[in-house]
């Protein structure tokens, strides 16, 4: 072979290389850097922030900040929470449940006052039927107590001419004595017991009163 023609081929031969190389390094340009390596940076047991391919095993449950090849931020991973903060985290999710119980409740409440009553008279007028039925029954018990007093004074009475006359005093009219008494006593407890049901149903009545004028108004947040 010629030295021209040898110098040819050559020639030939380094411009297929060149293109050769030229068309792979576009090629791998254009491919995902999907191999790029990815620093991971975390802080150790002395405070110190450290950076790697590979989290220590020690470290792995920490914050762990992943940066690409141009050293920026791309993804952070928190740090595994704590025994501590997973049972704050049950308890506050326990207060906020009550919380929505107690709402729902509210609004339950307030649905049927609105649908029960529709004017302040109405609402009114309903406590007022109900504060008159109590006293009616304290009215018919304080009668009967009444009766019943008067009764006793009559047999204390008798019981008393026993005694001067330095006689015992019959068992029947101790017991009918005991009795009359008995029954006095539950009257007295039943009037109590009506007495405080009274002073509760005016208290409710007060707050239902304030609670229909808002919902009228539309001041109620529910929170």
């Amino acid at each position: 072979m010629s030295n021209s023609n040898y110098h040819n081929l050559m020639l030939q031969i380094n411009k297929t290389g060149r293109h050769i190389l030229l068309v792979l390094g576009c090629y791998f340009l254009l491919l995902p850097n999907v191999h790029a390596t990815k620093i991971k940076c975390w802080v150790n047991s002395d405070n110190v922030r450290e950076c790697g391919s590979v989290v220590p095993p020690e470290y792995s449950q920490q914050r762990i900040e992943i940066l690409n090849e141009r050293g920026i931020i791309i993804e952070v991973k928190d740090a595994a929470k704590t025994k501590e903060q997973l049972e704050e985290e049950a308890r506050l999710a326990r207060i906020e449940e009550a919380k929505q119980r107690r709402i729902a409740e509210q609004k339950r409440k307030d649905q049927i006052l609105l649908q029960t009553y529709t004017t302040e008279r109405d609402l009114k007028l309903s406590n007022d039927s109900k504060v008159d039925a109590i006293k009616s029954i304290i009215d018919i018990t304080n009668s009967n107590t009444r009766s019943l007093q008067k009764n006793l004074e009559k047999l204390q009475k008798q019981a008393a001419d026993y005694e001067r006359s330095s006689l015992a005093t019959p068992k029947p009219l101790l017991n009918d004595m005991d009795d009359l008494l008995r029954q006095i006593n539950d009257n007295n407890d039943f009037i109590e017991k009506k007495d405080t049901a009274l002073e509760i149903m005016d208290r409710k009545f007060k707050r239902e009163l304030r609670r229909f004028r808002d919902l009228k108004k539309g001041k109620i947040k529910y929170e």
